[in-house]
């Protein structure tokens, strides 16, 4: 097996795989959706009651702020629970036990104190002990619209699980993949609306043909070509071939992870899983 790291941001990676079958890349899919341990709040309290004072422009009475709004708190204390909270390789050494014992989570603890009018915002969500490392990456989401007189005080914990338990622990966001594709395209008008439709400079002159084997080219080349579908010299003209055992592989995080230590968390519960299963069928011989 020979893998290659094509591109690795922050946030995005792509990474070829060689000599692999699907099944393999289908289980790093799996494994990035639903295993990976991240942290997400899970507990969110609402304080009920008075929250200060305020005066009436109009009539210049003192008002008191109610805490409450045009939506449930359930609502609220969903959109709040699906952001993402920062976890980095730190957190997941020191607390990654805590997947399957409570005893052993992290203290991380989060408030929002906002009086209307106005629209409270990710942003507004503030780790209570200052860390700026635990700031909510995604800063512009809506959380709810006060109104004057409105006013929220709210107190969020965070946890680490994973997303097969619920989709607010799933960092990774549409991991996908792809049989690499190699593109050959003979002379001919047909070839030429192909190439010129690509642009010429993507192809490399082998014998009579044009090809691209660079296959995330070759992926890109073929997504601007479903203009010419119904054209039947230019499908005459071309040949898309695949390899079974090469794949390309992308895929984003939601803002809570490095997209490397997605990858990275992924593959190692794979491989914890495979020595589970192994140690099973050991002693049960």
């Amino acid at each position: 097996m020979k893998v290659i790291n094509r591109i690795m941001e922050d946030y995005y990676a792509q990474v070829e795989f060689r000599d692999v079958n699907y099944s393999f890349v289908n289980s790093v899919r799996r494994a990035l959706v639903s295993m990976v341990p991240c942290l997400a709040v899970h507990e969110v309290d609402f304080h009920m009651g008075s929250l200060g004072t305020y005066v009436d422009e109009e009539s210049g009475d003192e008002n008191e702020y109610e805490s409450i709004s045009a939506m449930f708190n359930e609502i609220i204390a969903h959109r709040i629970g699906m952001l993402p909270i920062p976890t980095d390789g730190e957190t997941l050494e020191a607390f990654g036990d805590a997947v399957d014992d409570d005893s052993k989570q992290p203290d991380i603890m989060y408030s929002l104190h906002k009086q209307g009018p106005c629209t409270v915002y990710s942003g507004d969500l503030e780790p209570v002990n200052g860390d700026e490392s635990l700031n909510i990456p995604e800063t512009n989401v809506p959380l709810v619209k006060l109104a004057e007189g409105q006013a929220i005080l709210v107190y969020a914990k965070a946890k680490i699980g994973t997303a097969k338990k619920h989709a607010k622990w799933q960092c990774a966001v549409a991991p996908r993949f792809y049989q690499a594709p190699t593109l050959s395209v003979s002379s001919g008008k047909g070839g030429k609306k192909v190439i010129d439709t690509v642009g010429k400079d993507k192809f490399t002159k082998k014998g009579k043909k044009h090809v691209i084997t660079d296959p995330v080219v070759a992926h890109e080349a073929l997504k601007t070509l479903e203009k010419l579908w119904n054209d039947d010299s230019a499908k005459e003209a071309m040949e898309v071939t695949t390899n079974k055992d090469h794949f390309i592989f992308e895929f984003e995080t939601n803002g809570a992870m490095k997209a490397k230590l997605a990858l990275e968390q992924a593959l190692k519960s794979l491989d914890e899983h495979c020595n589970k299963f192994m140690a099973e069928i050991t002693a049960n011989a």
